[in-house]
């Protein structure tokens, strides 16, 4: 019996190779996005279920949109694919509240409202899977990247907290987070930048975009692959057959190395700081 996967930002990228992918395989799939009728017409032909979602929206626009969803097919949702991103560039002295507000409407707020409004469907249900579009800029931090970087760190933890609760009261329900690197999607042609509010940074924001637009098309990663594990991680098909799958999966050989280097750097510290930091306790 085919399983029936809802996903987010659908125009492009991961979220348009999900859809194909898993329209190929025979699943049900619910295709979301903002402005769907332009901007996801050409999966039209894939026989998904196309729908108009903005992730940005009300918390009462979610969860009424998501009780739509949940009845387009029979059995309702198996899988939650929360893959809608926002990039915005800026150096930290230059976003204002509102520049990281909409950030983490998209990358925050809204997988999580989702999440809310789908959780007691779920958990009546019995089964189901959540997967969150993590990042290797959850573990680290760039300059210019505030924005970003500050959202997917704090959708690590919520998520985090999230799949510890659903241990002890739906173990059913998994979690998973994957962490893409680099990959060969559009996600740097639809980048945000904040206009520069110093000169002193404006040579900076300027050698930054002409970065970004060196690394376009050269993206280590290839993004078919990513989507095939995705689905893998999700079926416990292919290279996830028989194993148990974390919390945390990394894609990408830069992402891999990001993380690794991160997690080798705060064992260092903590192993160096070791002394002063049991030092603190009473007696």
């Amino acid at each position: 019996m085919p399983k029936t996967w809802l996903i987010t930002g659908c125009s492009t990228g991961f979220g348009e190779l999900f859809v194909r992918q898993l329209r190929s395989l025979g699943e049900n799939v619910i295709a979301a996005g903002r402005n769907s009728e332009t901007k996801l017409s050409h999966l039209k032909d894939t026989g998904a279920s196309i729908m108009d979602l903005d992730v940005t929206a009300p918390e009462d626009e979610i969860e009424s949109k998501m009780a739509y969803a949940w009845n387009i097919y029979p059995n309702g949702i198996d899988v939650v694919v929360n893959n809608a991103g926002y990039i915005l560039y800026g150096t930290f002295e230059e976003l204002r509240q509102k520049h990281l507000e909409d950030v983490f409407k998209t990358n925050f707020h809204g997988p999580l409202n989702i999440t809310r409004a789908l959780l007691p469907k779920l958990r009546a249900k019995g089964n189901g899977t959540l997967l969150y579009m993590g990042s290797q800029a959850g573990w680290h931090a760039d300059a210019t990247a505030t924005g970003y970087c500050a959202s997917k760190h704090a959708l690590e933890g919520a998520v985090e907290c999230l799949s510890l609760e659903l241990a002890l009261f739906a173990p059913d329900i998994k979690v998973l987070i994957v962490e893409p690197g680099y990959f060969r999607t559009k996600a740097f042609y639809n980048i945000s930048y904040a206009i520069p509010g110093t000169s002193e940074v404006a040579q900076f924001h300027a050698t930054v975009q002409e970065g970004v637009k060196a690394q376009l098309g050269k993206e280590p990663g290839n993004p078919e692959k990513a989507v095939g594990i995705m689905i893998d991680l999700v079926r416990g098909t292919g290279i996830a057959a028989g194993k148990k799958v974390p919390l945390r999966v990394p894609l990408g050989s830069d992402g891999w190395a990001r993380i690794r280097y991160k997690c080798e750097t705060v064992m260092n510290i903590c192993d160096d700081w070791e002394q002063v930091a049991k030092s603190t306790d009473f007696e």
